[in-house]
């Protein structure tokens, strides 16, 4: 009996140990700027690029944007320069949507200047394939998933290594944004590794058009829902940073293997200085389908 009450009395010790409270101190970071420049050659949307300013991990404030910018876009493919216009702090426009700001294959350089500091970054717009169409099937006794309908995109790959795209989207106007419904593909697969060139995309990024539960599981759909789809091409810089940001986001599903969290250094360059700036410039060219779901 008394082994027991020993027992029990390290028990409640340990589990009110768990109880107690684990301060971290993180140390402070000065902060770095953050560029948000996604642009396509939609003329349907605007075309915004976002400036900000990195904070702290544990500052629980929203972060600052950065007012008073030069931001200046160039096609040096055909010689011609947009300014983007700053219409909400941080928030700089392109004016003339109806007008694309360029084509397939189009060199584009993006220049930023805050202050006495100068930024800049080099990207083309690469080729993407045309969707042939959203392909819907109703499954029953799914292993992984409730019966219903679910949804297939049906792409094609140019044949040719090194094409990597972002596939976005919406559910009922509604984008599908969270962290692990970020789809990307390089080339027809995952990664340049896969060397999966010239095909439909593999099965699981084209069934990654489908939402998500809360448990992470896909969702089916509704007769009469709307689903509309875009693929967007992007460089290998970008690509990689996206790669990089989809798993820094996804990371705390690897419980206690998850990763130290770190900064995701995207492609622009600090020009008169040795600071890294966060973010990522891409142009893309873009493809979009819209089906609604029927019985």
């Amino acid at each position: 009996m008394k082994k027991l009450n020993i027992f029990l009395l390290g028990l409640v010790i340990v589990v009110t140990a768990c109880e107690d409270p684990i301060d971290v101190e993180l140390a402070e970071a000065p902060p770095q700027l953050v560029v948000d420049a996604w642009l396509n050659n939609m003329t349907d949307q605007d075309q915004i690029i976002i400036l900000s300013r990195s904070q702290n991990y544990l500052q629980n404030t929203f972060t600052e944007r950065v007012s008073n910018a030069v931001v200046e876009l160039t096609n040096i493919s055909q010689g011609k320069t947009y300014a983007f216009t700053e219409e909400e702090s941080g928030s700089y426009h392109y004016q003339d949507v109806a007008n694309p700001i360029g084509a397939v294959g189009d060199t584009f350089t993006l220049s930023i200047k805050v202050e006495s500091d100068e930024y800049t970054s080099t990207t083309v717009m690469n080729r993407v394939p045309p969707i042939d169409s959203i392909r819907q099937e109703y499954r029953e006794n799914e292993l992984f998933g409730d019966d219903g309908y679910y949804c297939e995109l049906m792409s094609r790959d140019f044949i040719g290594l090194g094409d990597t795209y972002w596939i976005k989207t919406w559910k009922n106007d509604q984008y599908l944004n969270r962290p692990a419904e970020i789809n990307i593909a390089y080339d027809a697969g995952f990664d340049g590794g896969s060397m999966v060139d010239g095909f439909i995309f593999i099965t699981p990024i084209r069934e990654a058009i489908n939402p998500l539960t809360d448990d992470l599981l896909f969702e089916p759909w509704e007769v009469q829902d709307t689903i509309y789809v875009e693929v967007h091409s992007m460089s290998i810089p970008t690509f990689n940073y996206m790669e990089t940001l989809r798993d820094q986001l996804i990371n705390s599903l690897n419980g206690i293997f998850a990763e130290p969290l770190y900064n995701t250094v995207g492609n622009i360059e600090h020009v008169n200085g040795d600071d890294e700036v966060l973010g990522a410039f891409n142009v893309a060219a873009v493809s979009s389908v819209q089906h609604i779901i029927v019985e």
